[in-house]
């Protein structure tokens, strides 16, 4: 098998072993990737709660400072991938030990990727069917719309990491020029009049824009490692980070902010469907829906293969698998109904991160050495885990605040119950 061959079908194939030196990508792929989980229809949400909530400025302000929050807290992460060649629900080993990552960490991760997976092709679907009535006649059921769009998302998620990077390299610079176009459209169409903001009441403070901000990508920021696994080196985890989710965070938040006041309307795809362009608008609602739900496919496999206890081959099986089941969630309408519940997933999701900062760079001092799976289950890391997903959703109220909440109460517990990770532990791999 030639070295490429050899480099595809491992990068490609496998789920949970460390991805060699020979590998490992150029940060600006990755940057490619990362900037693609960032442009969803969600992130110009985000700009319109804040526009709603306060004049135009501070909401740019706040939500720019969660983005960098953001970045923060995923080259944190991020850098253990990087250091480690493993995906996210690997490095939870050490703190979880490996029965706790099975049974809780990648089961809790595979049921929230999969679920958002189908509500965002849900999202796609709709608005792919009601776009080609407008544009046709044709009347094409959205159970079809669905499938159609879920498939073509999902087999770029089976192919892994090279493709979402192909994917992404045409896709983003394609959909800024689409963006950048549609905000030139609603300015010509609705002028600049609205964005006074007499009218704005302000009912959101500073912080909790910021916070609003961070919690919209919270999920991502634990699972970074599933991306940064292939990067070569921390410095170009940072930069593979920074560049690829900020500057394309921040854009789509202010086009979020900027089309809330100028139309009343947040998303650039709707907005064009508005003024008349409805063949760029369902363009740019595919790509930003594709760049993005790939991810939740990709990492959605890469923790059934640990959940169902899978060989590392068979991650395009899981894959497959994993979006299937989030296409016939989502024709069946049941997603819709439980929406509320995966937002609900964030409160169980951050703490996660909490324990597995703790462990590597607390306890393990930040060194590749001192990261030990450890067999069974790791106590410290679970009652951490299950305090701070309690504590900041009955008294907190805010998702992020379990990532330090588990930080927090992991150090403490690690004292009586000692991880695997400390530099003088016996090696129990």
């Amino acid at each position: 098998m030639s070295t490429n061959e050899n480099k595809g079908k491992k990068a490609e194939v496998t789920a949970l072993q460390a991805i060699s030196a020979e590998d490992r990508k150029d940060w600006i792929s990755l940057a490619f990737v990362q900037a693609g989980i960032c442009v969803c229809v969600p992130a110009f949400l985000l700009g319109a709660l804040l526009a709603e909530a306060m004049p135009i400025w501070p909401a740019i302000i706040s939500g720019s400072l969660g983005y960098l929050i953001v970045v923060v807290g995923m080259v944190a992460t991020g850098m253990i991938g990087c250091d480690l060649g493993l995906a996210s629900c690997t490095c939870c080993q050490a703190g979880f030990g490996k029965s706790g990552a099975r049974f809780i960490v990648s089961t809790i991760f595979a049921v929230n990727m999969i679920g958002w997976f189908g509500i965002q092709n849900g999202v796609c679907g709709e608005a792919f069917s009601n776009a080609m009535l407008a544009m046709t006649g044709w009347d094409i059921p959205v159970v079809v719309s669905n499938t159609i769009w879920g498939i073509i998302m999902l087999l770029t998620a089976v192919y892994g990491v090279h493709a979402l990077e192909k994917l992404d390299k045409i896709s983003i610079p394609l959909l800024m020029i689409i963006m950048c176009y549609g905000i030139f459209l609603a300015f010509k169409v609705y002028g600049t009049g609205n964005l006074n903001d007499e009218g704005t009441v302000q009912s959101m403070s500073f912080m909790s824009g910021v916070a609003l901000s961070f919690n919209f990508t919270a999920v991502g920021t634990i699972t970074g490692p599933d991306y940064t696994r292939f990067q070569k080196s921390r410095k170009d985890t940072v930069k593979s980070v920074f560049y690829g989710v900020f500057p394309m965070g921040v854009i789509t938040l202010i086009m979020g902010i900027v089309l809330t006041k100028l139309s009343g309307q947040y998303d650039i795809s709707m907005v064009l469907i508005e003024v008349g362009l409805p063949l760029l608008g369902i363009i740019a609602l595919v790509i930003s829906t594709w760049t993005t739900n790939s991810t939740n496919a990709y990492s959605a496999g890469l923790n059934i293969v640990m959940a169902l206890k899978l060989k590392d081959n068979r991650r395009r099986e899981a894959t497959l698998i994993s979006g299937i089941v989030g296409i016939v969630l989502c024709d069946l309408g049941i997603l819709g109904h439980v929406e509320g519940v995966l937002s609900l997933l964030s409160y169980v999701v951050c703490p996660v991160g909490g324990v597995i900062l703790a462990d590597y760079w607390v306890v393990g001092k930040g060194k590749a050495k001192n990261f030990r799976p450890q067999d069974g289950v790791n106590w410290a890391g679970v009652i951490a885990w299950a305090l701070g997903a309690i504590i900041s959703y009955t008294l907190v109220k805010i998702e992020f605040v379990g990532i330090i909440i588990g930080f927090v109460i992991y150090l403490i517990a690690e004292h009586f119950i000692p991880s695997a990770s400390r530099d003088n532990a016996e090696n129990i791999a």
